[in-house]
């Protein structure tokens, strides 16, 4: 207790150099933490996008080679009824997975009264795609909304979801009938009428003149099929995603499918979260060299200055050791007060956000969505940690450096 009370003397006696530091070491760890509470909420809207925005659950299963497959022979790249039924199996004998979403790629034109243009479609049921939807919290508008019109149903058995893009290129308006043109598995032109009920935010932009939803039954019957092209997995917990891969590739492990997780489908999640890491660790490294240089200057002058000082704590039996730790405590304590300062403007400025709910519109989506910090405990618990060992280790050298001079030279010093 004495060598905190008497560190924490000494940093009063110049409150202005304690309080500069300190402010150097709260702006430094607000600051990481800040971006790091950003760059969670990136990894985590990549992931709500991927799973749930994009519809495409927790795992996947295709038939072998199928997965962007556009050749002639479609039929043998598709799951049939009987592969399905296997699937969904699985999905209510286990009680990770909450539901087994069926899913049929289908690519062709839309035609309205002469005008044509192409379209991609992943069609399923609305309810289980609603299911998985719903789920998403992180690419979210202001007002919660992502479309415009009637809800899709399953009980809609014609109706259609177009992008705001296509709407606009084609100039559709809600109830126009159009003709849905494809090619079937068979490989023969068949088209099925639909009706326009409702405009659908897409998180691609990419996608955004080409999307269309349409239920599977509608789907199937353009396709002229009862198969799907994949079964999608989605599971009540995402931490059980490799448990529930291992689990149906063990039971399954003579079909000839390919059984794939979130993200090895996500290649944009893997890159994002690798360049972020980067980001923030060369961040991080940046500012703890501020700060422990800032800590390195507080600590030297409070040793120049306190020379005298030294050599009279020398002279009354301090050990060299002692007059370390004393500068070391000090330094500490600058580390701790600014941490613990810190770690307020860090969660002041979270929950100014929260608010505030600010929005913006990220490269790769089509609508403005709400962004936000999210802090992360592990994330400021490695950095209070670091930030306090970094400033008590910028205290060795000055104290070292005074600690070796003779007691003669220290109470001499002018």
């Amino acid at each position: 207790m004495n060598w905190i009370s008497l560190a924490f003397r000494n940093l009063t006696r110049n409150a202005r150099r304690s309080i500069t530091t300190i402010a150097a070491v709260a702006l430094g760890f607000s600051a990481v933490n800040i971006f790091g509470g950003f760059a969670a909420y990136m990894f985590a809207s990549i992931q709500d996008a991927h799973i749930y925005e994009q519809i495409n659950g927790h795992v996947q299963v295709w038939k072998k080679d199928g997965r962007g497959y556009g050749g002639m022979e479609l039929a043998e790249h598709l799951l049939t009824k009987a592969d399905i039924e296997e699937i969904e199996a699985f999905a209510e004998n286990d009680d990770r997975v909450e539901i087994a979403v069926r899913m049929l790629e289908v690519q062709g034109n839309v035609d309205y009264e002469g005008n044509s243009g192409n379209f991609m479609c992943q069609a399923m049921v609305p309810s289980e795609k609603d299911l998985i939807h719903y789920r998403s919290t992180a690419l979210r508008s202001k007002d919660g909304k992502f479309f415009e019109g009637e809800a899709i149903t399953d009980e809609t058995l014609d109706g259609i979801a177009i992008t705001p893009g296509m709407r606009d290129r084609m100039k559709l308006e809600f109830g126009d009938q159009v003709v849905l043109l494809a090619q079937t598995v068979e490989g023969l032109l068949n088209g099925e009428d639909a009706r326009v009920v409702q405009v659908l935010d897409v998180v691609s932009q990419a996608l955004d003149n080409l999307y269309i939803f349409m239920p599977l039954d509608l789907a199937q019957r353009l396709y002229d099929t009862d198969s799907v092209s994949s079964v999608r997995l989605l599971l009540y917990n995402d931490d059980d995603t490799d448990a529930v891969l291992k689990s149906f590739q063990e039971k399954f492990a003579d079909k000839e499918w390919d059984i794939l997780p979130w993200y090895d489908v996500s290649k944009l999640y893997k890159r994002t979260k690798k360049m972020f890491n980067i980001i923030f660790g060369l961040v991080f490294a940046i500012i703890a060299i501020i700060v422990t240089m800032s800590v390195l200057n507080t600590i030297g002058m409070a040793v120049v200055e306190r020379t005298r000082e030294i050599g009279t704590l020398r002279a009354i039996g301090l050990k060299r050791p002692g007059v370390i730790k004393l500068f070391g405590v000090e330094s500490a304590m600058l580390g701790i007060i600014g941490a613990l300062i810190g770690l307020a403007i860090t969660y002041g400025f979270s929950y100014i956000v929260h608010t505030i709910s600010p929005e913006w519109e990220p490269p790769v989506t089509a609508r403005s969505v709400v962004w936000e910090i999210r802090l992360v405990p592990v994330y400021l618990a490695i950095t209070s940690i670091l930030l306090i060992v970094f400033t008590a280790l910028a205290a060795i050298a000055p104290a070292r450096r005074a600690a070796r001079q003779s007691i003669v030279d220290s109470l001499g010093h002018v």
